[in-house]
């Protein structure tokens, strides 16, 4: 594989974040997460506790729920997809199913780690978790743009040199730094919830983990419209 592939690529993940089409979505998504993160936060049930206050639960499942909905949304957008971006369909649903699953995975990654908090460990397991996933990321894609359904990964998963290497690269290099930074200021705030810095972290943490989330994307977008041109 040619170096200069891997600034290609790069260029292929950026460019289609920048589409005036994906403008209110990505702000619906950073106003999302940002509002969430901070009730969430704000509302967290003493150490303790034996009821989860109903604030906490209702600013937990918004923030999941619409969370998957800016997900298909905006994957659907990047792809150009035929399918409807805001239409719950059973893309949509399967599309549910996996992010289900892959959350279960992260979990279990990090237990299996340690599940300690420090920056190195956090970027351990968010690499692990990175090289475990990357080889299924078009088929992921796949599933919630493609129609007919992509009910088959075999299609999705060929073509390794063209695209895997470069996922993993720009994902451990952009990626996985975010998201660690992003991890660090919840927990910071969380050891100490009435600190002088919640506001300024929070208004700074909700659009970094959007940005987070859109590199995520448009690397694998990036690699399904490798395989899918292939």
């Amino acid at each position: 594989m040619r170096a200069a592939d891997y600034p290609a690529f790069l260029r292929e993940a950026l460019a289609p974040l920048f589409a005036r089409k994906l403008a209110v979505p990505v702000l619906l998504l950073t106003v999302l997460l940002t509002a969430t993160n901070i009730v969430v936060l704000k509302a967290m049930p003493q150490p303790g506790a034996t009821e989860l206050p109903p604030l906490f639960v209702a600013a937990a499942v918004a923030r999941i729920g619409g969370l998957l909905v800016m997900l298909v949304a905006i994957v659907r957008l990047l792809a150009a997809s035929p399918r409807s971006p805001w239409r719950p369909d059973a893309a949509f649903w399967l599309t549910l199913l996996a992010s289900v699953a892959l959350f279960a995975l992260s979990a279990l990654v990090d237990r299996a780690m340690g599940g300690r908090s420090d920056p190195l460990s956090m970027a351990a397991s968010s690499m692990v978790q990175i090289l475990i996933i990357a080889p299924v990321s078009p088929w992921l894609v796949a599933l919630a743009v493609e129609r007919p359904l992509a009910w088959s990964p075999r299609p999705w998963l060929r073509d390794f040199a063209r695209w895997l290497p470069q996922l993993v690269l720009w994902a451990v290099l952009l990626v996985s730094p975010l998201a660690v930074l992003h991890s660090a200021i919840d927990l910071a705030i969380l050891e100490d919830p009435h600190s002088r810095w919640f506001w300024p972290a929070m208004l700074f943490d909700g659009p970094l983990s959007a940005v987070v989330l859109l590199l995520g994307f448009g690397v694998n977008n990036a690699a399904y419209r490798r395989v899918a041109r292939s």
